[in-house]
């Protein structure tokens, strides 16, 4: 490392903390994951006091002090081993440094992409398929988000959900990563939308109508809902069955198998953390309508 590129380096890392600090200060992410926070401190922390290092050495000219040990026993072997790490350091203490701060660098750039714009997910259960199967692996954009009319969505489900029996749908402590709840799901109505619902042979289990038009997914199946779901749903509407304000229907595209919003109602907006743009595992793309 020469004394420039650690001026560099010392640059670059300033300026990720800068844009790391003003990108939470602007809210730009809904997603709140601890662990990478965590991470991409201390990689902050290694990499400005390996540069400091750096940067010191080549101001004063000081070269590392290794502490001869105290060797009670005449051991020549264990003398030669010291000889042998004093001159590795001292020959390789700025390649050393220089890697050090490049991986702590290169860390805090990757948990910034993870943080704020990108983020790879898993898909577990049976409610979007056949458009996202059991086991598959998405890459999530979740940056500024706003949602739109058949996105597939990354829900956060925290403790104001409940079913139409009233229990809550998140039990877990919001300080436990392990145990929070995320649906994928698939927006079907934004707000201003008007839902209605049409009984199906006096039943009591309805369709739903969103803007006058029964709601049936890609893979054509119509969408049904029971009454306490109808019930549930029609809390979010207003006087004129117009979806309220930040409010939305989030429904799975595998009809028979989804817990959505016929189960607990609309999705805030601000509990929408990102939308599934492409699969990882395997690779393909995503429709959204």
């Amino acid at each position: 490392m020469t004394l420039k590129r650690a001026y560099i380096s010392l640059f670059i890392a300033v300026i990720l903390i800068i844009f790391n600090i003003l990108l939470y200060a602007l809210d730009v992410s809904r997603l709140n994951i601890r662990w990478t926070t965590s991470i991409y401190w201390v990689s902050s922390v290694i990499a400005l006091i390996s540069i400091g290092f750096s940067i010191y050495h080549f101001h004063f000219k000081k070269e590392f002090e290794v502490v001869e040990p105290i060797i009670d026993v005449d051991d020549e072997t264990l003398e030669e081993k010291d000889i042998e790490i004093e001159s590795f350091m001292k020959k390789h203490k700025y390649e050393i440094l220089d890697w050090i701060s490049f991986l702590s660098i290169s860390m805090m750039l990757i948990l910034m992409v993870f943080m704020y714009f990108l983020l790879p997910t898993n898909v577990e259960g049976k409610s979007m398929e056949s458009t996202l199967v059991d086991g598959e692996r998405v890459l999530m954009y979740h940056f500024n988000y706003m949602p739109e009319r058949n996105d597939v969505v990354i829900v956060h489900i925290t403790d104001r959900y409940l079913d139409t029996s009233g229990r809550q749908v998140n039990t877990s402590s919001e300080y436990d990563d392990q145990d929070q709840v995320y649906f994928v799901k698939r927006v079907v109505a934004v707000p201003g939308d008007t839902v209605t619902f049409e009984e199906i042979d006096q039943t009591e289990t309805y369709h739903i109508l969103i803007n006058g038009v029964v709601y049936q997914n890609q893979y054509f199946q119509i969408y049904e809902v029971d009454n306490a779901g109808r019930l549930k749903m029609l809390s979010y509407l207003d006087q004129d069955n117009k979806l309220r304000e930040n409010q939305y229907f989030a429904f799975g595209d595998n009809e028979s198998f989804s817990y959505d919003s016929r189960n607990i109602g609309a999705i805030h907006k601000e509990d929408m953390i990102g939308k599934a743009i492409y699969k990882l595992s395997p690779l393909g793309g995503i429709s959204h309508g």
